[in-house]
């Protein structure tokens, strides 16, 4: 079953961006193939630019489009299609996707801004029986 993981961010203490970027470093480091579902292409694309800046000396193989030839290890995408075979969401947008079951694991981060939305998430995931962690960052 799906294990949900929601992560609060401390406002003073961890950057949005930057939360985002270390979860991928780390699906990247442990072989997960990931899916960073966002709210917009915008929003997409500015995530592949802080990719690439976050941290100096470390490579996190990222792209916005899958290739048919190579299956990129962090799929940044605000449409994706849910087909091929992933084990972690990082689900940014502001719904549940409804194939969030194919996954090993969803992660949903909790801010300021979205917290009525996270409570929403969590009521959803709970109603339907799936195991949910709490985080504080």
């Amino acid at each position: 079953m799906t294990q949900i993981e929601f992560y609060q961010l401390n406002p003073a203490g961890h950057g949005y961006d930057q939360v985002v970027c270390k979860l991928c470093q780390k699906a990247w480091d442990s072989k997960q193939r990931t899916l960073l579902l966002t709210q917009s292409a915008e929003q997409s694309r500015h995530l592949d630019k802080r990719l690439w800046t976050f941290v100096d000396d470390s490579f996190v193989p990222h792209d916005i489009e899958e290739s048919d030839d190579f299956v990129t290890p962090i799929l940044i995408h605000d449409n994706p299609d849910p087909a091929g075979e992933r084990q972690l969401l990082i689900n940014l947008s502001t719904s549940v996707p409804n194939y969030f079951a194919q996954f090993e694991r969803v992660i949903e981060l909790v801010t300021e801004d979205n917290k009525a939305q996270a409570r929403a998430h969590y009521s959803y995931y709970k109603e339907r029986g799936y195991p949910l962690k709490h985080v504080n960052l």
